[in-house]
């Protein structure tokens, strides 16, 4: 099994080398791939992926946006996240959008789930306008403090699973 990150920016301005496109993984067994979450830097190059199904997690734009002109193949996704997507939803806090989870409360929960390794793959302005070594040792430092090997995806980063 492959997973090849492909867009780790969130639904943010900023963007570097590193982190440049929207949110999507390739998860691929064989010859095909699906594809998780389709942000909208992907609109246009959604036809070269050629994915064999798309999963949306959530409805926000950097995850779900780029299949506003539709989708090459099958797209899965809860009827929450549909609903969500029919209403165009932005979580708002004093008036301004707002993310996800802190990193800290993620690996607070793969903590509590006994999950040992993690991959951030959805960055935020901190870590993309940040210096990517800091960045990355605060994220090993914090994981390591609960017994987490945990690190900072990027695009273009592949992995393989056995």
């Amino acid at each position: 099994m492959r997973l090849r990150f492909l867009g780790t920016r969130g639904e943010i301005e900023a963007r570097t080398r590193r982190h440049r496109r929207h949110s999507v993984l390739l998860v691929g067994y064989g010859r095909r791939e699906v594809m998780i979450d389709c942000g909208l830097d992907w609109r246009k190059g959604l036809a070269r992926l050629r994915p064999s199904a798309i999963i949306l997690t959530h409805a926000h734009p950097d995850h779900a946006a780029g299949l506003r002109d539709g989708a090459p193949c099958p797209v899965y996704a809860t009827e929450e996240t549909w609903s969500a997507i029919a209403h165009s939803i932005i979580r708002r806090r004093d008036g301004r959008a707002i993310g996800h989870a802190s990193i800290q409360a993620q690996l607070e929960w793969c903590a509590g789930a006994k999950v040992r390794r993690a991959v951030f793959t959805h960055c935020d302005s901190e870590i993309v306008k940040g210096d990517a070594r800091a960045s990355a040792a605060k994220v090993r430092a914090l994981g390591r403090e609960r017994g987490i090997e945990a690190w900072i995806s990027h695009d273009g980063l592949e992995l393989a699973l056995r």
